[in-house]
């Protein structure tokens, strides 16, 4: 009984292990009508490998613009007309005393303040040499 139950429950998935017709789970035409690859002629030289793919990059370059030429034009345009502004990135020497100057409760003179955290420094470097 036991073997004809087992039998029973066994028949769904027997099916599991037939052999499907292999199929290629990929494709290998572009969109563009540039075809490589198991449908298409492979390369013969290594020029001509270059040629398909450098048509395929010019495909994908066509397929991919966004905007017109007139329109690229006219913002290079825009783009030189635009003055850039100087931005001023440096850092001025004491700024780390003036940060710690400006978090601390400014019971101190900031000169002396400065001079006390650059002792302090100096003391850090030295204890960790």
């Amino acid at each position: 009984m036991k073997f004809l139950a087992t039998a029973f429950l066994s028949l769904p998935v027997a099916s599991a292990f037939v052999q499907m017709p292999a199929q290629p789970k990929f494709g290998t035409r572009l969109s563009m009508g540039t075809v490589t690859g198991f449908g298409g002629k492979a390369a013969s030289s290594k020029e001509e490998d270059l040629d398909l793919t450098l048509k395929i990059i010019m495909d994908h370059a066509t397929r991919s613009v966004t905007v017109s030429q007139e329109q690229f034009i006219s913002q290079m345009e825009e783009v030189k007309e635009v003055e850039p502004e100087e931005i001023d990135v440096s850092i001025p020497y004491d700024a780390a005393a003036k940060l710690a100057y400006e978090a601390s409760d400014k019971s101190m003179d900031y000169a002396d303040f400065k001079t006390k955290v650059e002792a302090d420094a100096v003391a850090d470097v030295i204890s960790k040499q």
